[in-house]
């Protein structure tokens, strides 16, 4: 006798999932201080009591939407990372795919937390603080593994190099259709035109720090 293979249902997202992921394209849609708890509360479909019950105020919120995206992003990248064979000769463009691939995939959240991430680079005091906690130990790993795949960087060209990197991946990230505007294209690129782009302009710069570096020692 057959038996018909049960189809798991996923579970349906609580209200503290639902908060989080709402507040997530609130404050990607108005900005911090545009956005509202009882506009949140809404889309969540719960009571602002209980959307204060479980975080309290708007910057606790922020902060949850920033560390849960941070940690999905975060986790992908020291994945691809760890799989990076440092000694390849195309170490630096897988270095750069495990740096921007998540953030423009899946983990990144869409549209909605794009706009975050890109605020959290230009931010203010709030935004800086999270930075550090949410992101600099990932950074600080990108760092080290640039310096392996290519002899002689020191730590400040790496530095350098990593920042410069992220500065190219928060201008495309959003997605808004300025670069292909500016191309004299109205076709949005495929995220892997994107993410080509952004490996190709990497390494090449990286490249290049690195080679200024030995000219001067």
């Amino acid at each position: 006798m057959q038996h018909e293979a049960s189809v798991l249902t996923p579970a349906p997202p609580t209200a503290i999932e639902r908060i989080i992921s709402a507040a997530e394209v609130a404050f990607a849609e108005r900005g911090f201080d545009g956005a509202g708890m009882k506009a949140i509360s809404r889309r969540a479909e719960v009571s602002q009591a209980l959307l204060h019950y479980h975080f309290g105020s708007k910057d606790q919120l922020y902060t949850e939407v920033v560390k849960r995206r941070s940690k999905v992003i975060n986790d992908e990248r020291i994945a691809m990372l760890a799989r990076v064979d440092l000694k390849d000769p195309d170490a630096l463009a897988h270095i750069l795919e495990a740096l921007f691939r998540p953030p423009l995939g899946p983990a990144g959240g869409d549209q909605a937390y794009t706009r975050i991430f890109g605020g959290l680079i230009i931010g203010q005091e709030r935004e800086r603080a999270l930075v550090k906690e949410c992101y600099d130990p990932t950074a600080q790993q990108f760092i080290k593994a640039l310096q392996a795949a290519i002899p002689g960087m020191s730590q400040k060209t790496a530095a350098h190099a990593y920042t410069l990197a992220l500065g190219a991946l928060v201008v495309v990230i959003s997605r808004d259709g300025r670069i292909e505007r500016l191309m004299g294209s109205e076709k949005q690129r495929s995220l892997e035109e994107v993410l080509q782009g952004l490996i190709t302009f990497g390494t090449g710069g990286i490249m290049a720090l690195a080679a200024k570096e030995t000219q001067q020692t």
